[in-house]
């Protein structure tokens, strides 16, 4: 899957995560993909969260030795 932005996170922790991605993708226009990076745990409820409740896709949700990866479209 081709991402128009790329994203890492990785090292944030708490709500930061969130926030951040929340912000980028404020800025990107309508049904562009942003892939997240992030090694925060609580990070994966936090972005699955805020894809549910802003109305975001959540397109794929990888997990691979620490390292979570999301592609979340606008």
């Amino acid at each position: 899957m081709k991402a128009d932005k790329t994203l890492d996170i990785k090292g944030l922790t708490d709500q930061r995560p969130k926030e951040v991605t929340k912000n980028v993708l404020s800025i990107m226009a309508k049904g562009q993909i942003l892939r997240v990076i992030a090694d925060d745990a609580g990070a994966r409820q936090a972005l699955v969260s805020l894809c549910e409740y802003s109305g975001y896709s959540l397109l794929s949700l990888e997990e691979d030795r620490g390292v979570i990866c999301f592609n979340i479209q606008k």
